[in-house]
């Protein structure tokens, strides 16, 4: 990630526009999308989150972060890690319904994003960002 984009997903963590949001990585390229435009069939989002669905070179990192506060300019919240499979696999089937059924869906994954998080050590994360799997 170049210094400049990494500068502009920061800022745009700290405007505090949206409180949730995926971030998906496969080197050399990495995303930081709102999280409910992810859910929008046809949307860039969209687009780039089901783009690696059953190619197997290299792990795609994945991310729900969710911003509770904003601290002297930082955001602060939590991080989920996701499996990409599963979680493209839900973007492809619950992009196709209704806005008002795609808006249940996504509260319903916030919720359980936020409440249900497996606590995990710093081992496992570090691991996870150079695997890209979950054990």
């Amino acid at each position: 990630m170049t210094a400049d984009r990494r500068e502009m997903s920061i800022a745009r963590l700290c405007r505090q526009e949206h409180t949730d949001f995926l971030f998906l990585a496969r080197t050399p390229w990495c995303w930081l999308f709102e999280f409910s435009a992810v859910y929008e069939s046809g949307s860039y989002a969209n687009l780039c989150a089901l783009a690696y669905q059953g190619v197997p070179a290299g792990p795609v990192i994945t991310l729900f972060l969710h911003i509770d506060k904003t601290v002297e300019g930082r955001p602060w919240g939590s991080a989920t890690l996701l499996d990409y499979p599963t979680a493209a696999q839900d973007t492809a089937i619950f992009s196709a319904l209704s806005p008002a059924q795609r808006e249940r869906h996504i509260r319903l994954m916030v919720r359980r994003y936020t409440r249900n998080a497996r606590y995990c050590s710093v081992r496992e994360v570090i691991e996870y960002l150079k695997t890209g799997e979950v054990r």
